[in-house]
């Protein structure tokens, strides 16, 4: 049964993100105004076990005020929900879990990092290849497809957006923007 559920959504992975690049980007009326700082912040709340049982610090750094972009907020929430995922799954116990929410021009950049072993520098520009799967010493959990940064860069930049990774001192982190609006 286990096996079924996670073939499903390999399967509905790989037609959302068929869907996206036969479309070449987010259509506008999947598009909405929404503060991603509330959207981060939410997702963020539902690895709270996760962090506990693995005792992790959280570094939030976010503005007092909302942060409002133009954009498929269920998609954004994917995309915050796949690195945060990743950044507790390779996060050591008692290691540090970052999120930050910065504006720059008419950009709002998300960065989600951890603490912990970081990616050989050989590996990085291959993080974002379908089916590439990072060194699994890195990983107890072996599993996997090895589509969840693919499914994370499809997304951004099917908005139009960036998304750009550094690993070095032992430290990884994830950045990508998104649009800024009033």
């Amino acid at each position: 049964s286990d096996e079924t559920k996670r073939l499903s959504r390999l399967v509905r992975s790989m037609l959302d993100i068929s869907r996206l690049q036969d479309q070449g980007g987010i259509p506008d009326e999947k598009k909405t105004r929404f503060d991603v700082e509330e959207c981060a912040g939410q997702v963020l709340i539902t690895f709270e076990k996760k962090i506990m049982d693995k005792h992790l610090d959280v570094d939030v750094d976010i503005p007092e005020l909302p942060t409002f972009t133009y954009a498929c907020e269920d998609y954004i929430t994917q995309v915050i929900y796949n690195l945060l995922d990743n950044a507790v799954k390779f996060c050591p116990e008692k290691g540090t879990l970052g999120l930050k929410l910065r504006e720059g021009g008419n950009k709002a950049y998300v960065s989600i990092s951890n603490t912990g072993d970081t990616i050989p520098s050989e590996e990085l520009p291959l993080v974002f290849d379908r089916f590439h799967k990072i060194d699994k010493s890195r990983s107890q959990n072996r599993d996997g497809w090895g589509l969840g940064l693919y499914i994370v860069k499809t997304i951004v930049c099917s908005h139009g957006e960036n998304i750009s990774v550094s690993s070095r001192d032992g430290k990884t982190e994830f950045t990508f923007t998104m649009p800024l609006v009033n």
